[in-house]
């Protein structure tokens, strides 16, 4: 299907409207005022007609190249999706509106890619354990280590870690078909949050000889998935009982203005911030997940090393 350029469109418009208005004139010029057309009167009035092409033509051009300019600027943008989220306003009602709809749509774009990649990466941090233990039994078999009755022990509990790596698997991909109305934020009473988090880690603290501390000064709330915060808390608690060698975990929560604090802390030997950063990259998802949740949900990270242990601060808009 062929196309036609708006500027070649718009001239045509006005150039017909300007024949029509023009020969409407001349008509009821005659008519009403009784003025006779003759050759000379015709040649007046075609002569004028022309004259005033050139005026349409400039007038179609300024008006095409204003309405151009914006929606050109707007396809020059549209190439930098999915990283652009927002569109340049217009002064044209229409292509301002139609620029809104695509900043909206942009960081629906951006939210879900955002949403894929943490599953991503919490898979791959997930799947990390079980891989390792299957890996570690096959070794075990290979070079001799592991045989007799013991054999059959850990091939057991290698095949009890596949159909958790299927688990996972299924789970992923579960939550990747249903990932956009899955992280819709939801408000969380952190007082019955931390219940929750207790039973689940204190059974494992116990069992490591680690003491495990949950206090929540009031009862704040935040608008935030209940999975998202549980992958942030559960994370940091986790890295402090493998990494710290701390005999004492605190998580805290408390109010301050406008914003709600989680503070975890441990009384370790401390873990400087780069590398609690940057640790993904070297194999160790666990704090990058901390990160990328918590600016997800307009949260702030920032740590801290009091005189002992580590001291993660996050911080949440209230409400």
């Amino acid at each position: 299907m062929s196309k036609i350029s708006f500027f070649l469109l718009l001239l045509g418009v006005l150039f017909f409207t300007y024949l029509a208005v023009a020969s409407l004139i001349a008509f009821f010029t005659v008519k009403i005022v009784g003025i006779p057309i003759g050759p000379k009167m015709f040649s007046k009035i075609v002569l004028s007609i022309t004259l005033f092409i050139p005026l349409y033509l400039l007038i179609a051009y300024l008006i095409s190249r204003f309405v151009s300019r914006d929606l050109l600027r707007l396809e020059r943008q549209l190439s930098d999706l999915p990283e652009r989220t927002q569109f340049g306003d217009s002064r044209i009602r229409e292509i301002s509106r139609l620029s809104k709809a695509l900043s909206r749509q942009a960081r629906r774009i951006s939210q879900l890619i955002e949403a894929q990649r943490l599953m991503l990466y919490r898979l791959a941090h997930d799947l990390r354990t079980p891989v390792s233990n299957i890996r570690n039994v096959i070794s075990g078999i290979k070079d001799g280590v592991i045989k007799g009755r013991e054999r059959e022990i850990y091939l057991s509990k290698a095949l009890e870690e596949t159909i958790k790596i299927e688990r996972l698997l299924e789970s992923s991909l579960s939550k990747l078909r249903k990932i956009g109305r899955e992280s819709r934020p939801e408000e969380v009473d952190l007082k019955e949050f931390f219940n929750s988090l207790g039973s689940i880690w204190k059974v494992k603290t116990k069992r490591e000889g680690i003491i495990l501390t949950l206090e929540v000064a009031d009862r704040p709330k935040l608008r935030i998935p209940r999975d998202d915060l549980e992958e942030i808390v559960g994370n940091l608690i986790d890295n402090a009982l493998k990494h710290s060698g701390c005999s004492e975990v605190w998580v805290r929560a408390f109010e301050d203005g406008n914003r709600v604090y989680l503070i975890v802390e441990d009384d370790g030997r401390g873990i400087k911030e780069e590398k609690l950063v940057d640790s993904y990259k070297r194999g160790s998802l666990g704090f990058y997940l901390v990160r990328e949740l918590t600016w997800k949900w307009g949260g702030e990270v920032s740590f801290e090393k009091p005189q002992k242990g580590t001291r993660v601060v996050i911080s949440f808009p209230k409400g």
